[in-house]
């Protein structure tokens, strides 16, 4: 007996090691949550204790029996989690249903309202629809009666002529060019006006392929082109500029700091490099991953952030206060850091951003009041250079 109490523990069981390593999974905590499932996962702790106990004690087999039994405990408290979570299912599907059978009547009254709109909307539409055609085919009309009457007008067919038309095509093509490289064919206020530059230099093109003396009616349509190129470069060269400047990463992210004061608090926000660092303190009922109440306006704040600045890459560290078992606390600590991405992502927020981390209990922010602790905190970084 003295040899045998001397002597180190035998090493743990496989059925031991896969025990302790299902308590530890996040994804455990959840089953202290749900009715019945709670009983079963105690059981599955305590018998993990008195295993460690018996090997500690060298008495294997009845450390690996234990080890075995909690194991089915763990089982069992997953099974009724399952049948909980779908009774709930249904039961929330029921209500539904009952919800939605009193408003038929009324859906459908207003989807017939809404028909008789559509209708009305539609008959307008078409009547405005032929409207702006005949405008249209008017103000071809009075285009085709100018650029004949032009073209009768032109007959001179010399060289010096065609050298004038070409220098003024280059011309033309520099304009657009210059038009091009502050995006004028991108911005709404300048698309329409480079748009018809585009048609009037194509259609220069193609007179001069197939009418080569309408020197005339040629240079009309490429000086046009000319000012009109020039003046959408000048409506877009503002606009993106500032769209450059807003753009810079230093800009971007000076301004995310100071959304992020506004909206979350001086002392609840850190600068980062690149980026920003918010504290969400006091988000979790203590010991779990859920969030109190009162905490969505927060976290949709959050996510109108990372939705607006979707260059910035999302990192996600959860903490607990300093209270109830290590082990159990880091795996709250990575639970409570995914339940807030699975938050994002369900407001549109691109899971590819994102990274989660769980901290447990190890860096305390808060020594005035522990339960501040029970946060996580959110890091914003430019992904850019």
């Amino acid at each position: 007996m003295m040899l045998a109490t001397g002597c180190s523990p035998s090493p743990k069981s496989d059925e031991l090691v896969e025990l302790e390593r299902m308590l530890q999974d996040p994804a455990a905590q959840e089953l202290r949550e749900i009715p019945n499932a709670a009983r079963y996962h105690q059981e599955a702790r305590q018998l993990r204790r008195v295993a460690e106990e018996a090997r500690e004690e060298r008495r294997d087999e009845l450390s690996r029996e234990y080890a075995i039994l909690g194991t089915l405990r763990y089982r069992t408290a997953v099974a009724v989690a399952s049948q909980f979570e779908a009774a709930e299912r249904l039961k929330a599907a029921n209500a539904k249903i009952e919800e939605v059978n009193p408003e038929l009547r009324a859906t459908n009254e207003s989807r017939n309202a809404l028909a008789r709109d559509i209708q009305q909307l539609d008959s307008d539409i078409r009547a405005a629809v032929r409207e702006q055609e005949a405008r249209r085919r008017a103000d071809a009309s009075r285009r085709e009666s100018t650029f004949e009457a032009a073209q009768a007008a032109s007959t001179d067919t010399t060289s010096e002529n065609l050298q004038q038309v070409n220098a003024r095509i280059e011309a033309a093509e520099a304009a657009r060019a210059a038009a091009l490289e502050y995006k004028a064919d991108a911005y709404e206020r300048s698309r329409a006006v480079f748009n018809r530059a585009e048609s009037q230099l194509s259609n220069a093109r193609s007179l001069l392929q197939s009418q080569p003396g309408a020197a005339g009616t040629i240079l009309q349509q490429v000086n046009f082109a000319v000012q009109l190129f020039e003046e959408a470069e000048s409506t877009a060269r503002p606009i993106h500029e500032e769209m450059v400047e807003k753009m810079r990463p230093e800009n971007r992210i000076s301004v995310l700091r100071q959304k992020a004061r506004d909206n979350f608090g001086g002392p609840y926000t850190e600068e980062e490099y690149q980026g920003i660092r918010i504290v969400m303190a006091r988000m979790f009922v203590p010991q779990e991953a859920n969030f109190r109440p009162n905490t969505d306006a927060m976290l949709d704040v959050l996510a109108r952030l990372t939705n607006e600045y979707e260059e910035f890459s999302i990192q996600i560290e959860g903490y607990t206060q300093r209270r109830g078992n290590v082990t159990e606390n880091l795996a709250t600590s990575q639970l409570r850091a995914h339940r807030v991405r699975d938050f994002l992502v369900e407001r549109g927020v691109d899971a590819s951003r994102i990274s989660t981390e769980g901290f447990g209990q190890e860096r305390v922010r808060f020594s005035d009041d522990a339960e501040n602790n029970d946060r996580v905190e959110i890091i914003l970084r430019h992904s850019g250079n």
